[in-house]
């Protein structure tokens, strides 16, 4: 039923990673190193990657599965690094399950997504699916995910290392986020958390790390200026630093 990576020592502390809207479970390829220091456990979320789920396409659902992945492998706890709709999805299961998170690394994310502004983006994205084909909207998302131009043969290794669009549940995934509000939730359910945010992000603004990190209590902001909405694919050596040294001060 699930489709995941299960990879470091099961001694280890877990560390669970979230990818981002459209994405899959091998966009955090870099990411895999961290299996040094931590029994990593990378999931795609359903409607993505290789799930063949496509029912039910909502932040609920996402978090269910992740933490009956978690029961399955009989992991109580773990820390969630979340990129993207992969932090919303983190903060989704704290405020379901607070008992199950030692930690949240918040990464070029939101927790406040007002109704207007979250309809606009969901019609911008179906607007150019209606114009481009999957590869080319593949393309046209990646251009906006990174901060410098990249050779052809390079770009396209990303693109097929980031992106699986799955038409039948990517604007239903873009749509689950529409109005949610996780700043109380932070506020009443305090964590360890870092709030990793790129000065020039083009898809999750700034502002949006700003409002996390006011939100969560005693929470950590780092801020990337040489990365845009992927620093876990511009600089994985800078994000694995962050993420490794955060979890081994807790």
């Amino acid at each position: 039923m699930y489709s995941f990576i299960d990879i470091g020592n099961t001694s280890q502390e877990t560390l669970v990673l979230i990818h981002g809207l459209g994405s899959k479970k091998e966009s955090w390829a870099f990411q895999l190193e961290l299996a040094e220091h931590f029994r990593v456990i990378v999931p795609d979320l359903r409607g993505h990657g290789e799930s063949i789920i496509e029912e039910d396409i909502s932040l609920k659902s996402f978090a269910s599965d992740i933490l009956a992945l978690l029961d399955s492998l009989q992991i109580t706890k773990a820390h969630f690094c979340g990129l993207s709709l992969g932090g919303i999805v983190a903060q989704e299961i704290l405020r379901r399950s607070p008992d199950r998170v030692q930690s949240l690394i918040l990464s070029n994310t939101s927790s406040y997504i007002p109704y207007s502004l979250g309809y606009m983006a969901v019609e911008g994205r179906r607007a150019k699916l209606d114009t481009l084909n999957d590869e080319d909207y593949e393309r046209h998302v990646l251009s906006l995910c990174l901060d410098k131009a990249l050779e052809e043969e390079h770009f396209e290794a990303l693109r097929l290392m980031l992106f699986k669009i799955n038409r039948n549940t990517y604007l239903r995934a873009a749509n689950s986020v529409v109005g949610v509000n996780y700043t109380h939730t932070l506020f009443l359910n305090p964590r360890p958390t870092l709030v990793i945010g790129s000065l020039f992000d083009r898809i999750t603004y700034y502002v949006n790390a700003l409002t996390t990190n006011v939100s969560a209590p005693f929470s950590t902001l780092k801020t990337l200026t040489s990365a845009s909405h992927v620093p876990h694919i511009e600089e994985p050596q800078v994000y694995n630093k962050l993420v490794k040294s955060f979890i081994h001060q807790l």
